[in-house]
């Protein structure tokens, strides 16, 4: 098949969060079966410095306004990327927001990116088989196909619209329908995701855990009768690990590399990342987190849950991770209250989350929801024992001690007191060390593959065709 995706973000050349290594990790996959993928997206301030080759120049309008744009051509490990060149909407620092607010032209600038999209097929004569789009940056794609595009070529194609985080919907003002050309059939506001759900041919969220949450409220954020009257085209498929980078045994940024027949590496890693953030050699467990510090991670209970346990325990805890500013104010007041204790390590670095999952005895996951999660799935690997929220993805790849062949530490409220319980069995299981080892191996020999959710896309992918055919 011939692929072609349209999103925001691609790890390897511009990524906020799970969503650009999801779409690196299946197009990677779909490539390794055989098919061939194409990746558009936008050229960034950051991705000027990327060499790439300019192809034809695109024209085209939009609610009656002439638009046109350059698109740029480069290949990431097999996977063709063009790049949607506009220095007005796309050549900003940040992607979507100036570091605090959204910026406010956000429904025209991805507008444009999927009308863009859609013309660069026609005009440059490109053939794909079906069209796959990720999250609401895409979601007018699936609005112009059906209804701008139904006397070309490209209404043989299917539209698949992957949900990554039905959270972020992009709600805006009623006069967006009708400056992006788009009249969807609530006509009170323009909302993205929404417009997706209704013109998309197929749908799927990347686990089935959430997927049967978007079913209801309050998870489905006021969209459940959509997700309802779509059922019958909406699935789950759990997003995959890319062992190629996150793997113990070939890691390259940890100071010792190890496997699940040998972990006196995993030792060495906890005892340099100990030294380099000057925390003391300790015997009690060491608990890490890397994530973007919003209330969807958990913080509201978690932050007061540490600051009553750190009071009666020896653990140690190190977070890493950037966003609101209260939260990241009192994860700095916990390191200076516990200089012994805690350590929070302010914004992001690739090489230190790899060593942070190396290091960890538990990786803590307290997600108020999670559509899927990676941290997790690196976090089994890596042996390091995975503390969640069971929600969405989480519960679909943790199964909780004490539980038959359990992999992690589970709890289900999402609230301080479960919280606290939850850090408190994690260190009943750490001085019960075979049972901790159990737990350990039984997490470093799960695989969750892209290949395996490849499969599953490919299936969706094959009911789309037929759909469209018949």
């Amino acid at each position: 098949m011939r692929i072609l995706f349209i999103c925001s973000e691609y790890e390897g050349l511009i990524k906020t969060g799970g969503l650009a290594d999801a779409c690196r990790g299946l197009a990677q996959s779909l490539i390794t079966q055989g098919h061939q993928v194409t990746v558009i997206l936008p050229r960034y301030g950051v991705l000027y410095q990327q060499p790439a080759a300019e192809l034809q120049p695109v024209y085209f309008q939009l609610a009656g306004r002439d638009f046109g744009c350059a698109v740029h051509q480069l290949t990431l490990d097999n996977v063709n990327i063009a790049l949607v060149e506009h220095h007005d909407f796309f050549r900003r620092e940040r992607p979507y927001d100036d570091g605090e607010h959204g910026y406010t032209d956000n429904p025209l600038r991805f507008a444009f990116l999927c009308k863009a999209a859609l013309e660069w097929v026609l005009q440059s004569g490109q053939q794909f088989d079906l069209i796959h789009g990720h999250d609401w940056q895409s979601a007018a794609a699936a609005y112009y196909l059906k209804q701008h595009y139904a006397a070309t070529e490209l209404a043989k194609v299917p539209f698949i619209f992957s949900i990554h985080n039905g959270a972020y919907q992009e709600k805006c003002a009623a006069h967006w329908r009708q400056e992006l050309d788009i009249e969807p059939q609530r006509h009170d506001e323009l909302n993205f995701l929404a417009t997706a759900l209704q013109y998309a041919d197929k749908l799927n969220t990347v686990s089935r855990g959430y997927r049967d949450e978007l079913m209801h409220e309050p998870e489905a954020a006021g969209l459940s009768v959509l997700y309802q009257q779509r059922a019958a085209d909406f699935i789950g498929i759990l997003n995959g690990c890319d062992y190629n980078i996150w793997h113990p045994a070939t890691d390259v940024y940890l100071p010792a590399n190890y496997d699940a027949d040998n972990l006196s590496g995993k030792a060495q890693c906890k005892a340099v990342l100990r030294a380099q953030l000057e925390l003391p050699t300790s015997k009690a467990p060491l608990f890490v987190a890397v994530s973007r510090l919003t209330g969807q991670k958990g913080y509201d209970y978690l932050i007061p849950a540490l600051t009553h346990w750190l009071n009666t325990t020896q653990a140690q805890v190190v977070v890493m991770g950037t966003g609101e500013g209260r939260y990241c104010r009192a994860l700095a007041q916990l390191q200076q209250q516990h200089p012994e204790q805690f350590r929070f390590v302010q914004g992001f670095n690739d090489a230190m989350a790899h060593r942070l999952e190396a290091a960890g005895d538990f990786f803590l996951m307290p997600s108020l929801f999670e559509p899927c999660g990676l941290n997790q799935l690196y976090s089994l690997r890596y042996g390091t024992v995975p503390l969640v929220r069971l929600t969405g993805g989480l519960k679909d790849t943790v199964k909780p001690w004490p539980t038959r062949g359990a992999t992690g530490i589970g709890f289900a409220e999402p609230d301080i007191a479960s919280m606290e319980a939850a850090l408190k069995q994690a260190e009943q299981l750490f001085v019960k060390t075979t049972s901790y080892k159990r737990v350990q191996q039984n997490g470093m020999a799960q695989n969750f593959s892209w290949q395996v959710a490849a499969q599953h896309y490919q299936a969706l992918y094959q009911q789309a065709l037929w759909a469209k055919a018949h």
